[in-house]
C-alpha cells in the first residue's frame, strides 16, 4: 500500500508539471518554440458569459483572425447558440465551473460536481471541440490531482507572464484586464507585449465585462480593439491562439520526434510522432530544415494532403518551414513543382484528385498548399499551372 501511494503521488507530479523534453528531433529539423518560428504567444481569455462578449469581442476577434477562449458558467444561462456559433468560427469554450464557486473551500465531492458536471453540460451543447480546460472562479484554486482527472490545464490569475514552457499547467498566470485588473490602458496592454517578446513567453490576458455591460472589472472595447491592432502589426512576432491551443501546442512541441526515414536526393519521408493522446493533442507543429542543394523550393505534404509551407530565410540561410500534425502520418518534402501534392516527384492522376478537393474553394485558410498566387481561391490560374506541369518531374 505505501509502494503504491508514492506511485500516485509521483504520477499526479509528473501530470501537473511538465517534467523535462521527452522527443528526439533529428538534425537539421528544428522545431519552433510558437507556431512559425514566432518569438511569443498571447492568449485572451473571458469570464462569466458578459452580454458584449458574444456581441463585440467575437466579431472583433473575427475581424483580426484571431481566437479567443470564452470560460463559461453553466448555471448562469449562458447564450448557448451564441456560444456554438464562436465555437464554429474556431473560438475555445472551456469551463469555469457550474456555480463560480471558489473551489478550495469545498469539499472534494463538491469540487467534482463543479468540474465534472460544467464540463458535461458544455460538451452536450457544444459540438465540434472538447471542453478540455478550467478558470478558477474567484481565483481559487480547486484540488489539483482531481482537477487533472477532467482537464489538460487550468488558469490562474497570479498577474506574471509565463515562461514558454509553464511549471505547472494548473497553475498558468494570467493578467487580469479593465479597471479593477494591471491592465486598462493600451499602453498596458503594450507593454506586457514588449515583455513578453522579451522573455519568449506566454501572455494570457484574462477579462470580464467590456465596455458597460455590467460585467466586472469593464475594459473598453476601444482599448481591446488597440491591443488586436498592435498584434496585428507584428503578426510575424506574436502567435494569437485560444488556451488550450496553446497548451496544445506546447506539450506537442516538447514531446514531439522527428526522424527521417529516408532521403533519395528529390524527395525525403519524415516520421513526426509523440506520446499523448491523438484524441486531444492534435495541433500542427511548426518544423524547419535547411533546403537541400539544388532545391528552388519544396512541396511539403502529410498522409498524401499538401500542408502548410513556405520558403524562409534566417541568417542567410534558406528553409523550409512546415506545419505538421505529429502522429498524423508520414511526411513527404519533394523538390518543388506546383502539383506535386503527394509528394512523390511528379504530377499525375492522384495529385488530380487532391487539386479538385479544393476546387473551387475561396478561403485563405483552406486553401493553403494549392492556391499558386496566393489569391485565396483555387480556380483556372491554379489548373493552368499543374496542366503545364503535367506528368512532369523536378
Amino acid at each position: 500500500m505505501k509502494r503504491a501511494n508514492v506511485i500516485l503521488l509521483l504520477t499526479v507530479f509528473l501530470i501537473a508539471c511538465k517534467v523535462g523534453y521527452s522527443g528526439t528531433i533529428a538534425p537539421p529539423y528544428e522545431v519552433g518554440n510558437w507556431p512559425g518560428f514566432r518569438t511569443a504567444a498571447v492568449s485572451y481569455t473571458f469570464d462569466d458569459d458578459c452580454s458584449n462578449q458574444l456581441a463585440i469581442a467575437v466579431p472583433m476577434f473575427n475581424e483580426f483572425g484571431y481566437k479567443l477562449t470564452l470560460f463559461t458558467v453553466t448555471s448562469w444561462g449562458p447564450n448557448w447558440t451564441g456560444l456554438q456559433n464562436a465555437a464554429n468560427q474556431g473560438h475555445e469554450i472551456a469551463s469555469h465551473t457550474v456555480t463560480h464557486p471558489s473551489l478550495g473551500g469545498l469539499t472534494i465531492a463538491q469540487q467534482t460536481t463543479e468540474l465534472a458536471d460544467s464540463q458535461s453540460v458544455i460538451n452536450s451543447h457544444i459540438t465540434g471541440q472538447q471542453c478540455i480546460t478550467l478558470a478558477y472562479p474567484n481565483c481559487v484554486p480547486s484540488d489539483q490531482t482531481l482537477t487533472a482527472q477532467y482537464y489538460i490545464a487550468a488558469r490562474h490569475c497570479q498577474g506574471y507572464i509565463e515562461a514558454n514552457t509553464p511549471s505547472n499547467f494548473y497553475q498558468i498566470s494570467s493578467l487580469i484586464c479593465g479597471n479593477q485588473g494591471s491592465v486598462l490602458t493600451a499602453a498596458d496592454f503594450n507593454a506586457k507585449f514588449v515583455s513578453t517578446a522579451a522573455s519568449k513567453g506566454w501572455c494570457v490576458y484574462l477579462i470580464h465585462g467590456i465596455d458597460s455591460d455590467g460585467g466586472y472589472s469593464p475594459l473598453p472595447s476601444a482599448t481591446l480593439r488597440a491591443s488586436l491592432r498592435y498584434l496585428d502589426a507584428r503578426r510575424n512576432t506574436f502567435w494569437v491562439s485560444t488556451f488550450a491551443n496553446v497548451v496544445r501546442y506546447i506539450r506537442e512541441r516538447n514531446d514531439v520526434s522527428v526522424t527521417e526515414l529516408s532521403n533519395s536526393g528529390d524527395s525525403i519521408t519524415l516520421q513526426v510522432t509523440d506520446t499523448l493522446d491523438n484524441a486531444i493533442y492534435n495541433y500542427p507543429v511548426t518544423i524547419r530544415r535547411p533546403l537541400p542543394a539544388g532545391w528552388g523550393s519544396a512541396n511539403v505534404s502529410q498522409n498524401g494532403l499538401p500542408v502548410t509551407s513556405s520558403i524562409v530565410v534566417v541568417n542567410s540561410t534558406a528553409y523550409v518551414m512546415f506545419d505538421v500534425v505529429p502522429d498524423g502520418g508520414n511526411v513527404v518534402l519533394s523538390k518543388g513543382i506546383y502539383g506535386d501534392f503527394t509528394g512523390n516527384g511528379v504530377v499525375e492522376m492522384n495529385d488530380l484528385s487532391v487539386f479538385f478537393e479544393f476546387w473551387p474553394v475561396n478561403d485563405c485558410n483552406k486553401t493553403t498548399g494549392v492556391d499558386a498566387d496566393e489569391d485565396c481561391i483555387v480556380n483556372f490560374n491554379e489548373f493552368a499551372i499543374l496542366a503545364q506541369n503535367w506528368r512532369q518531374a523536378p
